[in-house]
């Protein structure tokens, strides 16, 4: 539900939840945009833009869940369920990195339900 201080938006199902296991991704895309669904190793929902900031790899073909992260593969970049980007040294140290857009989601009726912003305003 919209408030005045939070911009419009719709919703839309995205994924089967019934089909979506935890750990993995499917792609989808929505008003224009690309996505990625994914479920957690703990089975949190998450939709987040599909593009790995660093250098534009689809999470999609080239993530994977890693307890409750995304790990893009192509440089091991991994987003958590805020979208915070972080890289992980060999000692362990993690470093903020690129963030990626992640849209609030829920299960509704066996579906990932979406809220996108509202193209154009309302």
């Amino acid at each position: 539900m919209d408030t005045p201080d939070t911009p419009p938006t719709r919703e839309l199902a995205v994924a089967d939840a019934t089909r979506l296991e935890p750990g993995q991704i499917v792609e989808a895309s929505a008003d224009g945009l690309d996505l990625v669904v994914w479920r957690s190793a703990s089975g949190r929902p998450c939709v987040m833009e599909a593009r790995c900031p660093h250098q534009w790899s689809h999470l999609g073909g080239e993530g994977v869940v890693d307890g409750e992260e995304l790990v893009c593969l192509t440089h091991l970049w991994r987003f958590g369920p805020d979208g915070d980007g972080w890289k992980v040294a060999m000692n362990g140290r993690r470093d903020r990195k690129g963030d990626v857009d992640v849209f609030p989601c829920r299960e509704v009726d066996g579906e990932i339900v979406v809220d996108l912003p509202l193209s154009g305003g309302a």
